[in-house]
């Protein structure tokens, strides 16, 4: 009897659709908020990116000294570029390069959003990501950190984004900065 029952349960498919349809369900839905948390994550990396380069060429261009607030309005742009929610920070240096014992050194760092300055003593840990540099160059780095929340938990968690780019003063040796003027002059 037992049997009998068995085999005409396995013989029967009315119901096969609705159970394809609950197991695969899941499944499908699973896989479209991981292919949108997938790309959202790549679109934030890839403008993050771009801005960071945006930023890196505004400062190329510069003829006269950059101030605080210019950098602190760089970020608000580089902010609206990426869509971020204002955790994004970023830190701009000019480091300058002579032939001998303390080959590499930075003449002046400024960083937004509680980001940490770079000193010189830190250009050890990323001298093999430096440019072959001429003695007596410059150059300028631009580093941004936007930190990525996904919009659903899919099992990845908050990541970082990380990018630094260097750009060479187009037409000056190197750039003036000035820390102490940090709000806008007002007329």
């Amino acid at each position: 009897m037992l049997t009998r029952l068995l085999r005409r349960f396995w013989k029967d498919d009315r119901a096969a659709i609705a159970m394809e349809t609950v197991i695969i369900t899941p499944v499908l839905a699973w896989t479209f908020i991981g292919s949108f948390v997938f790309f959202d994550a790549f679109r934030t990396y890839n403008s993050s990116i771009k801005a960071t380069y945006a930023v890196a060429d505004i400062l190329s261009r510069q003829t006269s000294t950059v101030f605080a607030y210019d950098i602190e309005g760089m970020s608000q742009i580089f902010e609206h570029l990426v869509r971020n929610n204002g955790n994004a920070r970023l830190r701009v240096s000019q480091i300058h390069y002579l032939s001998g014992p303390d080959e590499y050194r930075v003449d002046w760092s400024y960083a937004t959003n509680g980001e940490a300055r770079l000193f010189t003593a830190n250009l050890v840990d990323m001298e093999e990501l430096l440019p072959t540099m001429g003695n007596a160059e410059s150059l300028i780095l631009v580093q941004s950190f936007i930190p990525y929340q996904p919009v659903f938990q899919s099992g990845m968690d908050v990541i970082t984004f990380s990018n630094f780019t260097f750009t060479r003063p187009r037409y000056a040796g190197q750039i003036p900065f000035d820390a102490t003027e940090t709000e806008f002059p007002s007329s």
